[in-house]
């Protein structure tokens, strides 16, 4: 199939080990009849940004940087050696790879191993809170000279992207936002001057920007800033980041080329803003031609980020579907972690059915558009790293992507998420007063609970909602959106999270009993009565949630007030009964479905495993079941169905098994 007549963009990140510069042709041609296909697009990963630092608007046999010809300078992958790459190597391997049709973007990281440029400028390297200058690029810094880096850098990166003859700029990690976290970096005495410029605050007269980078004055400025001037920090470097992407927006633009950026470390919209001061809607309004959306739940679960057992699996879903309600009509690109020589972790090897799951639930989260039509949030896949994969991974993957975005579904059967701007923007100022749970963590939360929630709507299209709505977080609504949404009359309305007092008697109304600023579900709508036991242990409430130490990782939490598994169980069982879900009979403790209409009497169903074995489940339709075809390559026998029910379906650790499911009619 030409990748013209894919329902779906394909776009492979590879090092240039995954090529051979000893042959005429680079090794161009047998890496994509290995791939079986030819790609949109290909992002060449240089990773040192001293590609960028050190052109000089010449190309010739000089070569480039060790750790350019390799993620990191890793010696070796599965297939080759490193090899010494030269700039007219570079510029040959981007022609070769035009000469098949397929679009180049360059790619690198704030990191290096080699500095021939940034060892002379120590000025642009991140300062962190422990005092310690990183080998990390501080994107908002000045030179020695005065000059802003993003200045320098911008006018650099349109002169590589001319010179090469490049199709893009795939913005990555460290560029797409700040590396660190914001409450590691960069606390500079460049950046707190800034900072006091933009915030109109002076620091203790010990912690200003005038005391330099001392580390104990770096320590105390970090933690005065972090505790006391947070809100106004994370303002601050938001401000900056758009101020950065604008300028390398329009240096990549004023070349004719395309700009695509790394979300911010898996985070939704809200902890991208709180974390790393990174505003999806506005840096899309600045320009961004797309989001590589970084859903790397299979690595992360299998330890390859950090060794330590985390299932973000829900988290990660939850992250995708807030970001394509925040920036809708901006495409998005799943990062797919097929497997990392340098990070050492492989999940094609020791986890493949991770990936098969993810794909599949990626590709079933839609929009609601304002004329009732379904349009999928994703338009295709972006392979991480994209070297030394088998011929016959290749093959997995092209028949999980062609499974995936194959099918329309006329329909959703779930509750759809009504996302409001408005709400967002209040998100920060309600954590940093309540720490209740933010959209985020309510929605993944009610997803791991089993709750059928993969399609969302904005709140001004609500005109073409179908079914029941679930309004997350209702208290940050202005009260013109929630009575539009209250007025829906294709379903109930579901509202969980805080409640206004100017609401009306709910049809069902509960709250979960962790007090103050509880949680509460309110249900409008003609709806039957639904029983609740809502019960806890005593939570401890810290005495200042300001001094709780931020999580080290990116997919560890932050901290939110509890809720009780109760409450979280009750709402979840709610909406499965208002959205007509299937009934899970057996291994509910474990198993997940998703169902999409696909027509008349026809159902596609995800059916999930969250555990680490074998789960063999039951599933309650709630009306005759004429067939069940498997869909997936496992498993290989058909299962029966009873009546209402399909019976004995036996689903792969981690992974996901589709049925095509034909009604009784």
């Amino acid at each position: 199939m030409s990748h013209h007549d894919r329902p779906y963009e394909t776009f492979l990140w590879v090092e240039l080990i995954g090529f051979d510069n000893e042959l005429p042709d680079f090794g161009v041609d047998a890496y994509l009849d290995n791939c079986g296909f030819t790609p949109d697009v290909v992002s060449l990963f240089v990773y040192n940004p001293e590609l960028i630092h050190t052109h000089d608007g010449t190309i010739d046999g000089r070569l480039l940087p060790f750790d350019c010809c390799s993620y990191g300078g890793h010696p070796s992958n599965y297939e080759r050696d490193r090899q010494d790459w030269t700039q007219e190597q570079l510029r040959g391997l981007i022609q070769r790879l035009q000469s098949h049709g397929v679009a180049v973007f360059v790619c690198v990281f704030d990191s290096f191993r080699s500095d021939p440029w940034v060892g002379g400028h120590p000025e642009v390297l991140n300062v962190t809170s422990d005092g310690v200058r990183a080998g990390s690029v501080s994107l908002f810094a000045h030179l020695a000279d005065g000059t802003l880096y993003e200045d320098f850098y911008a006018r650099q990166l349109a002169a590589v992207l001319r010179d090469y003859g490049l199709d893009g700029y795939h913005q990555g990690d460290g560029y797409s936002h700040p590396r660190f976290p914001l409450y590691t970096a960069d606390y500079s005495a460049d950046l707190t001057a800034q900072f006091e410029a933009h915030s109109g605050l002076s620091l203790p007269e010990e912690t200003g920007a005038e005391c330099g980078d001392e580390p104990e004055t770096v320590r105390s400025r970090a933690a005065w800033i972090w505790r006391h001037a947070r809100a106004q920090w994370i303002a601050f470097n938001t401000d900056r980041m758009v101020q950065f992407c604008e300028k390398v927006f329009a240096a990549v633009h004023g070349q004719g080329k395309r700009v695509i950026l790394n979300s911010a470390l898996t985070r939704d919209p809200f902890q991208a803003i709180y974390r790393h001061g990174v505003d999806y809607q506005r840096i899309a309004a600045a320009g961004a031609d797309g989001f590589f959306v970084e859903t790397v739940a299979p690595g992360v679960i299998i330890g390859g980020e950090s060794g330590h057992e985390a299932n973000p699996h829900h988290d990660f879903q939850a992250m995708l579907l807030l970001i394509a309600a925040a920036v809708p009509r901006h495409k998005l690109y799943c990062l797919q972690n097929a497997h990392d020589v340098n990070e050492q972790w492989d999940v094609l090897l020791h986890g493949p059915t991770l990936l098969e799951r993810e794909i599949y639930c990626e590709t079933s989260l839609f929009h609601r558009e304002a004329d009732g039509g379904l349009r999928r949030c994703v338009s295709g896949p972006l392979v991480c790293l994209s070297d030394g994969i088998r011929h016959h991974e290749w093959e997995w993957l092209r028949s999980w992507w062609d499974l995936g975005y194959g099918t329309q579904p006329e329909g959703i059967v779930g509750a759809t998420v009504v996302w409001s701007d408005q709400a967002h923007a209040g998100q920060l100022a309600d954590y940093l007063q309540t720490w209740r749970f933010s959209t985020h963590k309510l929605l993944y939360e009610l997803m791991s609970h089993g709750a059928p929630l993969h399609s969302v709507v904005r709140v001004q299209d609500i005109a073409g909602a179908r079914g029941p709505l679930l309004v997350p977080n209702p208290h940050l609504l202005p009260r013109a959106e929630l009575e539009s949404i209250l007025a829906h009359s294709d379903g109930p309305v579901i509202l969980i999270g805080g409640l206004p007092n100017w609401l009306p008697e709910p049809a069902v109304g509960f709250s979960d009993c962790h007090a103050p600023d509880a949680l509460a579900c309110a249900v409008y709508g003609d709806v039957p009565p639904f029983e609740v036991d809502i019960s806890d242990e005593p939570e401890e409430i810290p005495a200042e949630p300001l001094d709780i130490p931020d999580p080290p990782f990116y997919f560890r939490e932050l901290y939110f007030r509890k809720v009780s598994e109760s409450f979280l169980g009750a709402c979840s069982k709610l909406l499965c009964r208002e959205a007509e879900a299937p009934a899970i009979n057996q291994r509910g403790d474990v198993v997940t479905v998703r169902a999409l209409r696909m027509g008349p009497g026809r159902l596609r169903l995800l059916v999930g495993n969250d555990s680490h074995y074998y789960a063999i489940t039951e599933l309650d339709l709630g009306r005759p079941v004429k067939s069940a075809r498997v869909a997936t390559g496992f498993p290989g026998t058909t299962p029966p169905v009873a009546d209402t029910r399909i019976c004995g379906l036996r689903i792969p650790r981690h992974g996901m098994v589709v049925l095509d499911v034909e009604m009784e009619q």
